[in-house]
């Protein structure tokens, strides 16, 4: 049997601390969800890399200060990954 890897939600994660903590995770194992305001072709390059590391990586676009995209952001999480271990608000 396999270990499960840990999900870990980033907000702000595409850029900064945020993409620091992202890189971090992603080399110890982590798979990710990483939040951002911006459009999703703005931070593909940024998520290769993360997916380079080994990690697999999905963009939730929203901004997590509105109830409706936070929703939103757990809900897609959720449906591709089936959980959620870590949140780094940052």
């Amino acid at each position: 049997m396999t270990a499960e890897r840990k999900v870990a939600l980033i907000t702000g994660g595409s850029r900064g601390i945020g993409l620091g903590i992202a890189r971090a995770l992603a080399r110890d194992g982590c798979d990710l969800a990483i939040n951002g305001v911006r459009g999703a072709q703005q931070v593909e390059t940024t998520l290769d890399t993360l997916r380079h590391l080994g990690a697999t990586v999905v963009y939730c676009r929203g901004d997590v200060s509105r109830r409706e995209d936070r929703a939103a952001i757990l809900q897609k999480v959720r449906e591709t990954f089936g959980r959620l271990n870590v949140l780094v608000n940052n």
